[in-house]
C-alpha cells in the first residue's frame, strides 16, 4: 500500500566545508527520515573510503615489501653466480683496454684462478717457467722456473713446453686444479733434435724433463729427467713421450710424472714415410684422458691410459680441447670418452659447460643443427630433447645457471629450461653473427658478435639473464680484429699486439 502523498524528493546538503553550519540537526528542527538516513549514509561512505584507502595502502606496503624481498633474493642469486670460477666480469657500460701484451711476450694462459691467468712462459733469458699474471694489470703475480736459461749465441732458440692440469675434473667448470704438469725440453718441433745443432742447446745443456708445479704453494712438487723429445702429452700422473726409433716407427712411452719410471710403451706397427727423417714428424696431444697420436697424413688414433689403442676417434670442439674424445657410431650416436668418468653415448656434439651453479645436477647438453639434447651424466639417460636450432660456427658452449641453459646460436642466444629443454627466451642480433660462446656475470649473459662496419667490427652484447632483453651493446676498440673470452675478461688482438679488455 502506498503512503499518503507518495514519495517526496529530498535534497541533501553537505556542510563539511562550512564552519558556521552544523552537520547535525538543531533543536526544534524537524528532521525528515530521508535526511537522517542521508547523514548516516554520508558518514558511512566516508568511513568506507578511509577503510578502502587503508587497505590499499596496506596492500602497497605488502607488495613493496615482497618486491624488496624478491629483489634481495635475485641479487643474492646473481652474487652467487658471479662468484663461480667460470663467471665473467661485469664490465660496466664500456669496454676498455686494461693492458697490452708486449709483442715479445711468450706467455700462454691455460687456466684462471679468480682474476689471475696461469700458463707456461719463456722468460727474458730464455728459461722456461710457469707464470701467473694479474689479468687486470698484466703484472706478474708469481713465477716458477721449470727449465734452465737458454744460452745459445745466435739464436731465437726457446725449446718447447707442454703443460696441462690433470684431466680428471677438467670438464667441470667449478674444478680449480692445484697442480700443473709440464714437459719442457731444449728441442723445438721444427728443428733437428741433435744437441748443439741450430735451434737446440749445446750438448752439455740439452734436457727434457717433467715438472709438476704446485699452483697453491707456487713451487715445484717434482722434477725428473726423461727421454729427450719435443713431443709430449700430459695426462696428470702420467706423461706420454713421442719418440722415433731407427726404423721410423713412432714409439709412445708413458712415464710416471713424479718418478720418471716407465708405465707402458706402444710402438706403431706402421713406419712413417721415407720423407719423415727425424722426430720432428712425431706429434702427440692429450684429449679425453687419452694420448692422441697424429700421422703425417692427418689421420689419428688414441692410446688409452693403459696404452691400449683406440681407432676411429674424433676430438670434440677441435683437437686442442683436452676435455674429451668422441668415437662416432654407425647409428648417428657418439661414445664420448671422459677422463675419470664412464663413457657417455650421446647424439650431436657434447657442449662444454663454461659455467655451472649446480641448479641442474648431472646435466650434459649436446647439440647439432636444429636439435639439442639433455643427458644424465651419471646414467647416460636422455633427460629431454629440444627442437631449438643452436648451430654455431664456433665452439658450442653452455652456461647452466638458475635452472636454465644459456647457449649461443649463429644469430644470437637461446635459453632453455634445464629440466625440460623448453625454449624460455631467445635473442637475435640485428646484423652480423655470434663470435663466442655465452658468458655470464650474474645478472647478465654476454657474448661477442661481429656487426656492420658502421658500428664497429666486433662488439660485446649484454642481455638480461632472466628476460633476454637487450641491456647494452658495447663496441670493441676499432683496431681489435679478433677477440675471445679470457677468464673473466676478453682477449683481443690488433695488427701489432694482443690486449686484455674489461
Amino acid at each position: 500500500m502506498a503512503r499518503d502523498g507518495g514519495l517526496r524528493p529530498v535534497e541533501l546538503e553537505e556542510h563539511d566545508g562550512d564552519p558556521g553550519r552544523s552537520s547535525t540537526p538543531h533543536d526544534g528542527d524537524v528532521a525528515s527520515p530521508g535526511a537522517t538516513g542521508g547523514w548516516r549514509a554520508h558518514h558511512g561512505s566516508r568511513r568506507g573510503v578511509l577503510l578502502v584507502g587503508a587497505a590499499v595502502a596496506a596492500v602497497v606496503l605488502v607488495l613493496g615489501g615482497v618486491q624488496v624481498v624478491l629483489d634481495r633474493r635475485a641479487a643474492a642469486v646473481d652474487a652467487r653466480i658471479a662468484a663461480l670460477p667460470g663467471a665473467s666480469a661485469d664490465v660496466g657500460t664500456a669496454l676498455t683496454t686494461l693492458w697490452q701484451l708486449p709483442p715479445d711476450l711468450l706467455w700462454y694462459p691455460l687456466l684462471t684462478r679468480g682474476t689471475v691467468g696461469i700458463g707456461p712462459a719463456v722468460l727474458d733469458d730464455g728459461a722456461h717457467a710457469v707464470v701467473a699474471r694479474d689479468l687486470r694489470t698484466g703484472r706478474v703475480a708469481w713465477s716458477v722456473p721449470i727449465g734452465p736459461p737458454a744460452r745459445v749465441p745466435e739464436g731465437g732458440w726457446t725449446g718447447s713446453i707442454t703443460c696441462a692440469p690433470p684431466p680428471a675434473g677438467l670438464a667441470d667448470p667449478n674444478h680449480v686444479p692445484d697442480v700443473l704438469v709440464c714437459h719442457t725440453s731444449d728441442v723445438r718441433p721444427d728443428m733437428p733434435d741433435e744437441p748443439g745443432t741450430a735451434g737446440t742447446a749445446p750438448a752439455s745443456e740439452a734436457w727434457s724433463r717433467v715438472v709438476a708445479v704446485d699452483l697453491r704453494a707456487h713451487s715445484v712438487r717434482s722434477s725428473v729427467d726423461v727421454a729427450r723429445t719435443h713431443a709430449a702429452a700430459v695426462l696428470g700422473d702420467v706423461v706420454a713421450l713421442g719418440l722415433l726409433d731407427g726404423e721410423r716407427h713412432v714409439e709412445v712411452v708413458a712415464v710416471d710424472t713424479a718418478t720418471g719410471i716407465e708405465r707402458w710403451r706402444y710402438r706403431d706397427p706402421q713406419p712413417l714415410p721415407e720423407y719423415a727423417e727425424d722426430s720432428s714428424w712425431v706429434s702427440l696431444n692429450a684429449a679425453g684422458g687419452h694420448v692422441v697420436v697424429y700421422g703425417p697424413d692427418g689421420e689419428a688414433y688414441a692410446l688409452a691410459p693403459d696404452g691400449t689403442r683406440v681407432d676411429g676417434v674424433r676430438a670434440e670442439n677441435g683437437w686442442l680441447d683436452a676435455r674429451w674424445l668422441a668415437v662416432p657410431a654407425r647409428d648417428g650416436t657418439k661414445r664420448v670418452l671422459r677422463p675419470g668418468e664412464p663413457d657417455l653415448v650421446v647424439r650431436g656434439t657434447l657442449a662444454p659447460r663454461t659455467l655451472d651453479d649446480g641448479s641442474a645436477p648431472g646435466l650434459e647438453v649436446s647439440t647439432i643443427g636444429s636439435r639439442a639434447w639433455g643427458w644424465d651424466a651419471a646414467t647416460g639417460a636422455q633427460r629431454w630433447e629440444s627442437d631449438v636450432a643452436l648451430s654455431s660456427p664456433l665452439e658450442q658452449t653452455v652456461a647452466v645457471v638458475d635452472g636454465r641453459v644459456h647457449t649461443t646460436a649463429t644469430s644470437g642466444v637461446r635459453t632453455l629450461d634445464a629440466r625440460t629443454g623448453e625454449l624460455l627466451w631467445s635473442y637475435d642480433v640485428p646484423e652480423g653473427v655470434v663470435r663466442s660462446g655465452v658468458m655470464c656475470d650474474g645478472p647478465h649473459v654476454t657474448f661477442l658478435t661481429s656487426a656492420g662496419s658502421d658500428q664497429g667490427d666486433l662488439a660485446l652484447v649484454v642481455l638480461d639473464r632472466r628476460t633476454g632483453g637487450l641491456v647494452r651493446r658495447m663496441p670493441l676498440p676499432p683496431d681489435v680484429s679478433w677477440a675471445y673470452p679470457l677468464g673473466p675478461y676478453v682477449l683481443g688482438a690488433t695488427d701489432e699486439r694482443a690486449v686484455v679488455l674489461g
